[in-house]
């Protein structure tokens, strides 16, 4: 179905794993999607492969701390594909890990700037020309760890979810009745880099919780594909529902995928 022909969205976050697989299924679905990350080398690849689909793409490299580069990117992006439609905020850093004594406090700072204050400029930046539209879709991708009792020497990246989440819920409160909807998706426990390379560092950093726990989403292969959480997000767009906290393990996520 290529019911989003002619509308552009942006993933954040889009040179590997489910930012890859969202770019690759909105291409599919036909958008133009502008890929965005910090390395330049993985996007251009998938820029590539949604040129292939016919599609057009744009693969540009952004700091998501840099407010003025985040400006700077969203003219190049609006230049080059037209008006931004459709927002991905998928990029983010689960480090710093330590626990609150030991981590520094200007990395776990950047953490809040890239996952949450990020997202804030992203959806800033878009929001005019959704609005002009009557027209906008932002899905902001979070984690169960936004909510759950509490993981040791995960704070950084926990709050900025949480904090992301809350910006899910009030933005959508903001815009109901607008035409622009906002929504996350927790997409669940993917097979990632990031998952790999939280499984290779040190008990000492991560802590025996999170050692153990990512130890065994792999020993257990309980690990999903990217396009599980990818297929999630694009039927999401698809409604009209807006304040959304989607789980790829409930009964809402699975109702989704089933779509």
């Amino acid at each position: 179905m290529n019911e989003f022909q002619g509308k552009v969205a942006l993933v954040t976050g889009g040179g590997r794993g489910i930012g890859r697989a969202i770019a690759l299924a909105l291409a599919q679905a036909g958008c133009d999607v502008a890929v965005l990350a910090r390395t330049h080398g993985e996007i251009e690849q998938v820029a590539a492969e949604i040129q292939a689909t016919g599609q057009r793409s744009f693969a540009i490299s952004s700091d998501l701390s840099d407010g003025k580069a985040i400006t700077h990117t969203f003219t190049a992006i609006t230049k080059e594909l037209g008006p931004i439609a459709i927002l991905i905020n998928n990029a983010g850093v689960v480090e710093p890990l330590g626990s609150i004594q030991t981590v520094d406090p200007d990395a776990w700072a950047q953490a809040i700037d890239i996952n949450l204050i990020g997202a804030f400029r992203w959806m800033r930046a878009c929001l005019p020309m959704m609005l002009e539209r009557g027209w906008g879709r932002i899905i902001n991708i979070s984690t169960g760890a936004a909510t759950e009792t509490g993981m040791e020497n995960s704070s950084a990246y926990s709050t900025s979810k949480a904090g992301l989440e809350m910006l899910t819920r009030n933005s959508a409160a903001e815009l109901r009745g607008k035409g622009v909807t906002v929504n996350a998706v927790r997409p669940g426990t993917v097979d990632t880099a990031m998952q790999a390379h939280i499984r290779g560092l040190p008990i000492e950093q991560v802590g025996q919780q999170i050692h153990d726990r990512f130890k065994g989403f792999y020993e257990q292969g309980t690990l999903l594909e990217p396009s599980r959480p990818a297929r999630l997000v694009v039927n999401l767009l698809r409604g009209e529902s807006t304040g959304e906290i989607v789980s790829i393990y409930d009964q809402r996520g699975q109702e989704l995928l089933k779509q």
